[in-house]
């Protein structure tokens, strides 16, 4: 079969419509980064026997919501144990003075995790996945 259009001009055509697939649009500059965000600053913490126990009474606290199912009522119930038992074993270890400050920082942290789950939970049930 032969062709119809002549050689050279089927090149140009494509070069052409390749030129214009690959032209570079110019849109807004871009944003300028904004100013930088500060570090959250140093917490006070408690020794660490009152920051787990406070550990203990948020867990405490997020087992009692009315809108928890089953299932999570039983993790928390296992989680308190298993934060008493981790803790008495803490106790008998005698930690340094930078352990005991590391596990300190890390039961406020969780104690504060667990206090916002707390609020949701208080806000409503969870929605339902379809899976």
């Amino acid at each position: 079969m032969r062709r119809v259009l002549p050689r050279g001009f089927g090149r140009k055509c494509a070069a052409i419509v390749l030129l214009a697939g690959c032209r570079h649009v110019v849109g807004d500059p871009p944003t300028k980064p904004g100013p930088p965000i500060p570090a959250a600053p140093d917490v006070t913490l408690e020794n660490m026997d009152t920051e787990c126990a406070g550990l203990i009474a948020a867990l405490d606290m997020y087992g009692k919501c009315p809108n928890l199912e089953d299932g999570d009522r039983e993790w928390t119930r296992s989680a308190i144990e298993a934060a008493e038992q981790s803790f008495a074993a803490g106790k008998k270890a005698n930690a340094d003075e930078p352990s005991q400050h590391a596990i300190a920082l890390a039961c406020h942290r969780a104690t504060a995790s667990i206090q916002f789950a707390t609020q949701r939970c208080q806000a409503g049930k969870r929605p339902k996945v379809d899976w």
